[in-house]
């Protein structure tokens, strides 16, 4: 049932009038004073755009100029004779039925305040703009200062907190009035800034968090045409963030928990299913997607919606990658890989600077992670973790950069941390089908230098108070043995044209070359290579680095001590002996003392066993205990 097809209930002149003199300007002109520059501010927004809210906080401050009128049609319905009868008959149309007196009242009331120079605050949904002209018209010609704040908000909460109020407050707001609102505001936003009707607009979020703000001054509108229209479209189809994802599915589920109340009759869920429905369907195109998370609350919202993802790759991230891109006539892709604190970055540096003037472009997973909006709040909520929640998004970009790279044939240079041998191998594979020469190379760092170069790096970017990830130890490991594996296999895949294996202090301990004929010029050793270069004793100058930084970090990050002290445990080993911590001596060969076995052991009658057998037993007791012990 459309509003027009409602019969209003229409009160006679005198019972309208009484009720007005008596009851409504009393209530609501009481406090005000007359001002020599009496201001209105018009809180404009469609139902459940949280106006109420917004101008409880306006009239607060309004009124320290001593005063001031509150408006608005909504506010006179409970002085209607009728309307509580009409709400229990039925509450959807009980507004629409006492909506010619409340209009009338507030046209009154309106006209009454003009006439006494009151500053006023007036809710309203804007959404008729020759009424709005015309109200505007009668303020500015009894010399009134005239602001428009309008309240913008997406259209799927609006939607579903109408629905709420009407559980709570029984005051229903169809579907077709929230859509035929939401678009008269910006019928009238047009129309106030290309006649200027008013001094100033502002648009603000429904927490009162501001966006926009205009004026006129000297008789000009400052700003662009048509920019308020502008905003209050985009905050309306803006694509949410985390938090605010996860906030519209706790007002989902707390709205349909109140569906299900005692109180509410079948007929009333009946009324709000479609406007939920609705409002679910509009949140689509703005909401993140969910995502399971292994720890509580086991869902996060933290992967982008389908647009917001897009838009960030057409604005951000290909602009910044394809523009100037150089073609190559013999494109070469070189990937460095390495588990994180094996300086892969560093070495990227020095490919690039030996590629000269050929210009290759830098593809960095963590470069990639600084684009997604989430990347800072992730790492602050969860410095332990690898960074699962951005992953997919970040992988995207990634994905479709290096493939337009490939489409441009633009030599490339990729930093590495895979997490399997396929990861690299198929990139390598979609190289070298584009007909890229692919270049491999492997770090063979220390297992502690590593880890202790994630450390030191979260350390830095700690005490500049950037928010950084600490590296598990977990990750760590997994890469380096995807790194082990692919040194054992990589000179054998035909995409692969040479394998280079670098040191602790970044000196080629080995290199491989594909010929043309498609053999390798030395024979395949990458494995041997990487493992020697991993256990490669320090120098008493590394040494003493090593242990330096090692003190630094366990007072910079109390917090992770246990870790930096395992991480010295692997450092050990491969120290020079001065340097080592003291170990007890162990002796050569077990110790085999003679213990005395109990007599009750062989029972009464039986015969005790000889001698070997004895000695036997002894020393098999006497081996369990030292195993024990550990000695």
């Amino acid at each position: 049932m459309r509003d027009s097809d409602v019969v209003p209930v229409v009160l006679g002149d005198d019972e309208h009038q009484d009720i007005l003199n008596n009851l409504i300007l009393p209530e609501w002109t009481r406090g005000a004073v007359r001002q020599e520059q009496p201001v209105l501010i018009v809180v404009a927004g469609p139902p459940g755009s949280n106006k109420t809210g917004v101008a409880d906080v306006i009239h607060a401050v309004l009124g320290r100029r001593g005063g001031a009128v509150r408006i608005g049609s909504d506010l006179y319905k409970h002085r209607h004779p009728r309307y509580t009868a009409l709400v229990v008959e039925d509450d959807r149309t009980a507004g629409i039925r006492v909506r010619p007196d409340t209009r009338r009242w507030q046209a009154e009331v309106e006209e009454y305040v003009r006439r006494h120079r009151f500053d006023a605050v007036v809710e309203s949904a804007a959404a008729d703009p020759d009424q709005f002209r015309a109200d505007a018209l009668a303020y500015r010609a009894s010399g009134y200062r005239i602001e428009v704040v309008a309240v913008t908000a997406a259209e799927a909460l609006t939607q579903l907190r109408a629905v709420s109020r009407y559980l709570r407050e029984r005051r229903h707001v169809s579907w077709e009035n929230h859509d035929d609102c939401a678009r008269g505001l910006l019928e009238t936003l047009a129309i106030i800034e290309s006649e200027q009707l008013v001094d100033q607009v502002t648009v603000v979020r429904p927490g009162i968090d501001f966006v926009y703000r205009s004026e006129v001054v000297s008789g000009a509108w400052l700003g662009e045409p048509a920019a308020a229209v502008r905003v209050v479209q985009t905050e309306r189809w803006r694509p949410w963030s985390a938090r605010q994802t996860a906030a519209f599915s706790t007002e989902l589920y707390e709205t349909q928990e109140q569906v299900h109340q005692p109180q509410v009759t079948r007929d009333q869920r009946l009324v709000v299913a479609g406007p939920i429905e609705r409002a679910r369907a509009l949140a689509e195109p703005v909401r993140r997607i969910a995502q399971v998370r292994p720890d509580a609350p086991g869902v996060h919202y933290h992967q982008l919606s389908r647009g917001e993802h897009q838009w960030l790759y057409d604005e951000l991230i290909a602009p910044s990658y394809l523009d100037g891109v150089t073609a190559q006539e013999e494109p070469v892709a070189v990937i460095v890989v390495g588990e994180p604190g094996a300086e892969v970055s560093r070495t990227a540096n020095l490919v690039q600077r030996a590629m000269g003037s050929r210009a290759p472009v830098r593809l960095v997973y963590q470069d990639f992670e600084a684009f997604h909006p989430d990347s800072e709040q992730v790492c602050s909520e969860h410095p332990l973790s690898d960074g699962a929640e951005i992953r997919a998004d970040v992988e995207a970009w990634m994905a479709r950069i290096a493939t337009a790279l490939r489409g441009l044939r633009a030599h490339v240079i990729v930093e590495s941390f895979p997490g399997s041998v396929q990861e690299v191998l198929g990139e390598a594979e979609l190289y070298g089908s584009a007909g890229f020469r692919v270049d491999l190379v492997l770090l063979g760092a220390r297992a502690a230098d590593s880890r202790q170069a994630t450390a030191r790096i979260h350390a830095r970017l700690q005490q500049r108070g950037v928010p950084s990830r600490y590296t598990s130890r977990t990750r760590h490991d997994q890469v380096r043995h995807t790194v082990a594996q692919l040194a054992r296999i990589a000179e054998t895949h035909p995409a692969i044209a040479s394998v280079l294996v670098l040191g602790p202090d970044g000196d080629a301990v080995h290199r491989n070359e594909r010929t043309a004929r498609g053999g390798l010029t030395r024979p395949i050793r990458a494995a041997a290579a990487l493992g020697g270069a991993r256990v490669k004793p320090y120098t008493l100058t590394e040494a003493n680095r090593f242990l330096t930084t090692h003190r630094a970090l366990r007072a910079a990050l109390p917090q992770h001590r246990d870790d930096l002290h395992r991480t010295l445990a692997l450092a050990h080993p491969l120290m020079p002996a001065a340097l080592r911590p003291p170990s007890l001596p162990c002796p050569a060969r077990p110790l085999y003392l003679p213990v005395p076995l109990p007599g009750p052991l062989w029972g009464r009658d039986a015969e005790p066993p000889s001698h070997g057998m004895r000695g036997e037993h002894e020393r098999s007791r006497h081996s369990g205990a030292c195993e024990r012990a550990g000695t």
